[in-house]
């Protein structure tokens, strides 16, 4: 469901298309699970995304095990893109859950903006930053493989 609605709004949308290695990135203003305003003025290290359920699982059970301040430590952050989630069950659910992390979730709530990352079906998107220069993109699936990106 979720590629058939990127496909189509990538349709709609010309100016949307996903950042590209050696493409420089906006600037990031998003909320995180607890409402929090957050403005990423140059990027992280490592940016890790998750655009489905099953994805953000993996990389909120993995952040969960880990000392507090991991994320920071590596100059990472995590980005979970619950724009497709229906409006009640992102307030009932989704972001009750959330709220039990020690982590930050940063959210992106607008689909447009979702569409500005690279994405496949299945697969955690780990971009790497030099600046707000897009370095690598890489897609995962597993928790030895989002330690590995998240430490080197």
């Amino acid at each position: 469901m979720k590629k058939i609605a990127l496909l189509l709004l990538m349709v709609m949308s010309l100016a949307a298309a996903p950042y590209k290695v050696g493409q420089s990135v906006m600037p990031l203003d998003l909320n995180d699970q607890f409402g929090k305003r957050y403005t990423l003025k140059v990027m992280p290290k490592t940016l890790i995304m998750a655009f489905e359920k099953g994805t953000g699982a993996t990389v909120n059970e993995y952040l969960t095990v880990q000392e507090k301040g991991y994320l920071a430590k590596n100059k990472a952050a995590f980005v979970a893109d619950i724009s497709q989630m229906p409006k009640f069950i992102t307030e009932s659910f989704a972001l009750p859950k959330m709220r039990k992390y020690t982590h930050t979730v940063l959210l992106i709530q607008d689909e447009e903006q979702g569409l500005n990352f690279p994405y496949q079906e299945d697969k955690i998107t780990v971009m790497k930053f030099r600046g707000n220069f897009l370095t690598k993109v890489e897609f995962i699936e597993t928790a030895e493989q989002l330690k590995k990106a998240i430490e080197q």
